[in-house]
């Protein structure tokens, strides 16, 4: 059987906020990432502000496979562990329907507007967190792209060691320090990196 890749351009709600265009390059090793064959994760952190139809992006990054990979490996071994029962149990509660996407009429936007694993619209959230999975400047679709509305944030951070909070802290500060003017809104958010 033919493993088929599903991509699609860059979309626009996967720009760098900051730079107006796709992201260029690895957050934390500095790596180009806009070269075929070079696998990445973009990640942001979404505020929505009560009584208006707005939100804004509390922080961005991307990050390219291998350093994704070593961000993982700081975290403990139980995280992680409960983090894929999380997702486990998830597919189990779908009675084990695969995730489909049709390709023909797939919208991104109406995919995006609500939380991945609970379903809550993202209008009703006051945070959230969109990831999605690239490949040079496409992205990928077979594993499809994801809202983490505030629910589902908390249910992970709870499944976290503290050796894990403090890395993934560590991260943010690391690769992510804001400029002053908005380091009051990031301090304390929650950084879930899937």
């Amino acid at each position: 059987m033919e493993n088929k890749e599903f991509k699609l351009d860059i979309p626009e709600r996967f720009y760098s906020d900051a730079e107006g265009k796709p992201f260029e390059n690895c957050n934390v090793c500095g790596k180009s990432l806009l070269v075929e064959g070079t696998s990445y994760v973009v990640e942001k952190a979404m505020k929505n502000y009560e009584g208006y139809d707005f939100s804004s992006t509390v922080y961005e990054f991307a990050i390219c496979t291998s350093c994704h990979g070593q961000v993982q490996q700081g975290m403990s071994k139980e995280s992680l562990a409960n983090l894929q029962s999380y997702y486990a149990k998830f597919m189990e509660e779908r009675q084990g329907q695969p995730i489909f996407i049709d390709m023909r009429n797939f919208n991104l936007d109406n995919w995006l507007s609500k939380c991945f694993f609970k379903g809550e619209a993202i209008q009703d959230m006051k945070e959230y967190q969109i990831v999605a999975q690239f490949n040079g400047d496409k992205m990928m679709m077979n594993t499809p792209p994801m809202i983490i509305g505030e629910a589902a944030m908390d249910e992970m951070s709870a499944l976290m060691s503290d050796k894990t909070i403090d890395e993934m802290n560590g991260f943010k500060e690391r690769f992510l320090g804001p400029p002053p003017e908005i380091e009051e809104l990031i301090y304390g958010k929650r950084l879930i990196m899937i």
